[in-house]
């Protein structure tokens, strides 16, 4: 059996000041004493989980520095409107400024007789040793885009851009969540909508057909043709949290799976879908399945971010725009106020219900599907009988055949992580499973203890990118 590596991300953090730098020095890594304690920690077996101290993991960020300190990052996007600058102009940026080669790609392809545009912000790095890492590839979650994991809510440099500094990166946006100078109009207002195709400005109804189109499959699609095209060699990919699917799907694909080489790295994304229907089967008393479940709405309606959603797991005290006397649901509201532009803030419903336990809807998607191709025309001529068979993909993927397993989880994150009973953590039932179905292999699930969410990227970026690089220089060791 071929090596299998799992990264699985989630971070939650007990608030604490940083800590002093290790003296420890290494000419491949500077945080080489933190590293050793991580490696350390993921050799342990028989565990549920393992957990690194907050102080060790604020201590890491040495030897991650950018060049310029990231004020040519921060002067760009401050001069544009919400901060939505064009990823373009980070071509004509000095590498040995930014310690990373920018290029902004864009691949045009066609799933159900229709174009779709797919993004990606190539990070070629300058440092000699990146050649003997995965190309790292961040897919965005829901509601979201590049501009997350390349700045954060000060416009300065964010997650990636440390990464930049050690591996090659690339960020992708699915579909329809970029947007060239960004979404002027208020969230809520209806005319915000996905830019599917960045040149062109579609029709309404054409519009709430792809709102309903775009399952798995067809971003998948997208995907494979913009990692073929602009990268080489082995990959690594971070579906975060509803792309975490991608993931999945991708280590299926033929010629992507030789690539990966048996890796998977997520970043709050949970496991796969089928495992959520089978969970709430196996909690604790009946009532567990009792559930109410949501009434429908119409499929092509976006779900929207709002305060109340952003004070759930996703906002504290740790984030950028927090000041002394901040309720949670103030910082949501700021947050929200201040990325109100460049990113989307909208989710097609569609990638919820493939991402969760809706399965059981796939008879009332089939109905949406139809009754949004009558009243567009369907001018592409979409084969419905293409599409239903493509729907519901995530819950058919593979749980088997993986080596090597790793999960890394954060406190403050309510999505993936239970603070004061762990135990009843997704992602603690989620290595169980693997566990189950991969007896004989290396399962690891790793906390880190700062107060970071489900947004750690945002919140620090800098001692989550050096601890990221030592789970992947643990996961490609094969010793």
């Amino acid at each position: 059996m071929r090596a299998a590596y799992i990264f699985g991300t989630v971070l939650c953090v007990l608030l604490a000041g940083p800590a002093a730098a290790q003296d420890t020095k290494d000419p491949e890594h500077t945080n080489a004493a933190v590293e050793q304690k991580i490696w350390a920690l993921l050799d342990q077996p028989d565990k549920p989980f393992v957990s690194l101290a907050t102080e060790d993991f604020m201590s890491l960020g040495e030897g991650f520095d950018i060049p310029d300190g990231g004020a040519s990052i921060t002067e760009l996007a401050n001069a544009a409107p919400g901060g939505a600058f064009d990823p373009r102009d980070l071509e004509r940026l000095a590498p040995e400024k930014l310690g990373y080669q920018a290029e902004w790609v864009v691949e045009r392809y066609t799933h159900y007789n229709m174009d779709w545009d797919i993004t990606g912000l190539k990070l070629t790095s300058r440092n000699p040793k990146a050649k003997d890492y995965p190309w790292f590839i961040i897919i965005n979650g829901g509601a979201a885009n590049w501009y997350e994991f390349y700045v954060d809510l000060k416009n300065r440099p964010g997650w990636a851009p440390f990464l930049a500094q050690k591996i090659n990166v690339m960020i992708v946006s699915i579909p329809g969540n970029f947007k060239y100078g960004g979404w002027p109009m208020p969230i809520q207002d209806e005319t915000r909508q996905p830019q599917y195709l960045l040149d062109q400005e579609l029709a309404m109804p054409e519009i709430h057909l792809r709102n309903a189109l775009l399952n798995n499959q067809v971003v998948m699609h997208g995907l494979k043709q913009l990692i073929l095209e602009n990268t080489s060699g082995d990959i690594l990919i971070s579906g975060r949290s509803t792309s975490g699917e991608l993931a999945m799907l991708a280590y299926q694909d033929a010629e992507l799976g030789e690539r990966l080489d048996g890796r998977y790295f997520g970043w709050g994304s949970g496991g796969t879908a089928r495992l959520a229907l089978v969970q709430p089967f196996l909690a604790d008393g009946p009532d567990a399945v009792l559930e109410q479940p949501e009434k429908r709405r119409p499929l092509e309606v976006l779900s929207r971010r709002d305060v109340a959603a952003y004070s759930r797991g996703y906002s504290w005290f740790l984030n950028p725009l927090y000041e002394p006397g901040m309720s949670l649901e103030d910082i949501a509201g700021v947050w929200l106020e201040s990325e109100a532009r460049r990113r989307p803030q909208f989710k097609q419903q569609i990638q919820d219900i493939e991402h969760g336990s809706g399965y059981g809807e796939k008879g009332y998607v089939e109905l949406e599907i139809k009754r949004l191709l009558e009243a567009s025309g369907n001018p592409w001529k979409v084969d419905f009988e293409e599409v239903q068979s493509e729907l519901m993909s995530t819950y058919y993927t593979r749980i088997t055949g993986f080596d090597k397993m790793v999960w890394t989880v954060a406190h403050m994150d309510r999505n993936h992580w239970v603070p004061e009973a762990p135990m009843k953590s997704e992602e603690v039932f989620v290595a169980e499973q693997f566990r189950a179905a991969n007896p004989d292999s290396t399962i690891r699930l790793i906390t880190w203890d700062p107060m970071m969410t489900h947004y750690g990227h945002l919140e620090l970026p800098r001692q989550k990118a050096a601890a990221d690089y030592s789970v992947i220089r643990w996961l490609v060791n094969d010793e």
